[in-house]
């Protein structure tokens, strides 16, 4: 079964402008943005969750971009939020330098395949400049969502 990343990325759960300057600040503001699109997530344990998990080895993929993940019990399905911070903020990412777009996702602890599908493509389509700077000129979340569409469309 194709997943299509833009039936998981509610447009509530889009963020242009993330305040954050640090890993542990974008992270919570990540936390709240999916809340806005679940009312099943639990702020502290997602939060504890996905800082257990930077602490394993951080998310900062390189190129500006982070896709911190994790899975967590009482949570029905996969679901992506989207962060955006044009400055940049320090992520341990491992190029070390400042991350610019960031994909949090979530998923249920008994569904871990689906999981690493969702996340193999979204890793796929960050790997694309093209696809990554029309995320950064995205001047509304409508222009987002469409990027993530247009993307799934091939």
């Amino acid at each position: 079964m194709a997943v299509d990343l833009g039936d998981l990325l509610d447009p509530a759960c889009i963020e242009l402008e993330l305040e954050g300057k640090r890993k542990p600040d974008i992270i919570r503001e990540l936390v709240n943005i999916i809340s806005r699109c679940s009312d099943h997530i639990d702020h502290e344990e997602l939060y504890d969750a996905l800082m257990c998990r930077e602490n394993i080895s951080s998310t900062g993929v390189g190129d500006g971009i982070a896709i911190p993940h994790c899975l967590i019990p009482k949570v029905e399905k996969t679901q992506i939020a989207f962060g955006r911070k044009l400055d940049g903020a320090k992520f341990d990412a491992v190029d070390n330098k400042p991350v610019s777009l960031f994909f949090l996702l979530v998923g249920p602890e008994g569904n871990p395949t689906h999981h690493l599908q969702v996340l193999s493509k979204l890793a796929r389509y960050l790997h694309d400049p093209i696809f990554c700077q029309k995320l950064l000129d995205a001047d509304s979340v409508e222009e987002v969502v469409e990027a993530v569409r247009s993307k799934d469309r091939g």
